[in-house]
């Protein structure tokens, strides 16, 4: 749509040319239209229109107008029918899309302020994974992976590149108490795997510790485990400890010490 719309001497203008092509008038009937405005209020000439010329093919110079917003307005003001209306609204959102796009400061970017801003949203990167894992339990790759989402949106920076670096783990959390206790054979007195036993030779080994309704790693469990968010189906949520396996040799020997 802008182009219906352009600069000229610094303002935004259209021509007598476009208004004849496209509300479908003949070129000569609108520069005597324009002409005539003029006749009655010579201050339009130096306000509103300013006579130009184009070149045709034929290589001959013709005159047309230049015209602002307020002079085209002047000048359709007449032009009545639907068509001749969309026309007009069409003009006057291209002078104002136009104008929009004038005042719209336009930034090139800075190469150098850009690596500033990328080495800083490394380092934030580190640190906040740093927090997540001390704050939650987390092991590193985990921490690393959340960071990168959170300070990499923040900064407006593409850190997917940086994602092949995050060591992958060699003992994955991925084994919730259930899990553990039908890899182990703990079962309760139904002969189903029991993850309240679980839980409980966990505590015992202060490997993990109640916190609220929710169990919580220990300093001595953190290496071992990950705590990660659930949410039931009924709406109840809270954090949960997924284990990794190095966890079952561990209570291997508790249970077997204990006589299992």
């Amino acid at each position: 749509m802008n182009e219906l719309v352009t600069v000229y001497n610094h303002q935004l203008v259209t021509d007598s040319r476009k208004v004849a092509a496209h509300f479908g008038k003949r070129h000569d009937h609108v520069i005597r239209d324009i002409e005539s405005l003029i006749s009655q209020n010579p201050k339009l000439g130096a306000d509103y229109f300013y006579q130009s010329n184009y070149t045709a093919g034929t290589g001959k110079s013709y005159k047309m107008y230049l015209m602002n917003r307020d002079g085209f307005s002047l000048l359709v003001m007449g032009f009545t029918g639907q068509k001749a209306l969309e026309w007009k609204l069409k003009f006057l959102e291209a002078f104002n899309a136009m104008e929009k796009a004038i005042k719209t400061p336009q930034i090139t970017p800075n190469p150098h302020y850009r690596t500033r801003m990328i080495k800083t949203a490394v380092k934030d990167t580190a640190d906040t994974a740093a927090m997540i894992a001390d704050t939650f339990g987390v092991k590193k790759p985990m921490a690393m992976t959340a960071a990168m989402q959170m300070v990499g949106k923040a900064y407006g920076v593409d850190m997917t590149p940086l994602k092949q670096f995050i060591p992958s783990e060699s003992n994955p959390s991925t084994l919730t108490p259930t899990m553990i206790a039908r890899e182990l054979g703990i079962l309760n007195s139904k002969g189903n795997p029991s993850p309240q036993r679980v839980n409980a030779m966990l505590k015992d080994k202060g490997l993990q510790e109640k916190v609220g309704n929710d169990w919580a790693p220990t300093e001595a469990g953190k290496p071992y485990c990950e705590r990660v968010p659930y949410t039931h189906g009924n709406g109840h949520s809270g954090y949960q400890l997924l284990w990794g396996y190095h966890i079952l040799e561990l209570l291997k020997d508790g249970d077997q010490e204990a006589g299992h």
